[in-house]
């Protein structure tokens, strides 16, 4: 399905409409060039904020004339996100670190939606500095065809703005926003296409990642938000009763232990988890375990539809994990994900291979955590929105 996002995106997917571009397409409009977006021109990884200053970022009550990014009875109904903490007092904390816009996030068998996505977690202070705690809150919000168009409009100017700072950079903290900072023009250009597109009223879905154990045990699952209401929703390939998939990892960067709990039936993914199981597995087994978290972090191999969380947000430190204890040339490989060349997709984050980094697009305490399939699909999307009509 995310394998069509690159025809899908050059159309208005409602209607058909050509996406329009600045003065009617006009290459000379000076808002769009020829080398087209780039990763941190599509999704962008806020800097943390100052200790004293955590407001420079959006919280979950952040609102305009669609209401609030997250209403309290809606936040209230998710299960506690942080052990030992009380939810009541953690939802101050939440600031939006993420940001994301797709214009065809895959909904159904046949179609997909444009969406803006945000990712929330909690934001403290230890040692005189910011940083996160260890749960995570994903809003997903869906747009109209005129609210495409001024997201297209917005990302043009921001893009106008950076003036090359974006240009051939790998998906991390955003160098723009680093070097300005949040209360710069930059981030409060994206905060407001935010507030203005974003809130209760089309917030469609909501995902989480609690905290059940430090360091040890996570719980991931997802909502969706039907009469004003959250309304569980099942995890692709699991059984249809299991609404929470858990991930246990008792290991370390040194010597992997984990596992899925639970995992999909005959999967052989798994098998990268576990440092003893990926030892002493047999050459078959490994090479479909790594063939699966391939397909995992490819956009047009798998999707939110198809793949549980557990798998999506362990599959790309595992794997590279597993290549440095099997060395393996994946160069060749079909199901390896190919960017187009002038972008950089390796994955630079801060948190690098720490198996307890269950971000896929935020922090790990201070350090940025991203995954490979985040990073792909940011250049599909980069991609698909640098094509003319």
């Amino acid at each position: 399905m995310r394998g069509l996002v690159v025809l899908l995106a050059l159309t208005f997917v409602a209607c058909g409409a050509p996406v329009p571009l600045p003065d009617g397409g006009n290459p000379d409009a000076g808002a769009f060039s020829e080398a087209g977006f780039d990763l941190n021109d599509v999704s962008w990884l806020m800097p943390l904020p100052a200790p004293s200053d955590h407001a420079a970022l959006l919280g979950l009550d952040s609102s305009s004339t669609r209401g609030p990014l997250l209403p309290r009875a809606l936040y209230d109904a998710l299960p506690g996100l942080i052990e030992m903490e009380d939810a009541a007092l953690t939802f101050p904390k939440y600031r939006v670190i993420s940001i994301r816009v797709d214009p065809c996030f895959p909904a159904t068998a046949s179609g997909c939606l444009k969406q803006i996505r945000l990712v929330a977690q909690p934001l403290v202070v230890e040692n005189l500095q910011t940083t996160t705690e260890d749960g995570a809150i994903h809003l997903f919000f869906e747009l109209s065809d005129a609210d495409w168009t001024d997201v297209r409009s917005t990302l043009e100017s921001l893009r106008t703005s950076a003036n090359g700072a974006t240009a051939a950079k790998p998906l991390d903290i955003h160098p723009v926003m680093a070097s300005e900072g949040l209360r710069g023009p930059y981030a409060t250009a994206l905060h407001a296409m935010v507030k203005r597109l974003c809130g209760q009223q089309n917030l469609k879905r909501v995902a989480f990642m609690r905290l059940v154990q430090r360091d040890v045990a996570w719980r991931f699952g997802a909502l969706n938000v039907e009469n004003g209401a959250l309304v569980a929703d099942t995890i692709p390939r699991l059984s249809a009763n299991t609404l929470e998939q858990g991930v246990q990892e008792f290991g370390n960067t040194d010597f992997r232990s984990g596992e899925l709990q639970p995992e999909a039936i005959g999967d052989t993914f798994p098998t990268l988890l576990s440092e003893s199981e990926l030892r002493l597995t047999d050459q078959r087994t490994f090479d479909r375990a790594v063939t699966a978290a391939l397909r995992i972090e490819h956009p047009a191999r798998s999707n939110p539809k198809t793949m549980d969380c557990g798998s999506c947000h362990t599959a790309s430190r595992s794997l590279r994990n597993a290549k440095k204890e099997r060395p393996v040339d994946l160069s060749a490989h079909e199901d390896r994900f190919v960017a187009n060349p002038r972008f950089d997709v390796r994955r630079v984050d801060g948190a690098g291979d720490d198996p307890r980094a269950m971000r896929a697009f935020g922090y790990f305490g201070r350090l940025s955590a991203l995954s490979q399939r985040t990073i792909n699909e940011t250049a599909e999307i980069a991609e698909a929105l640098s094509q003319r009509p």
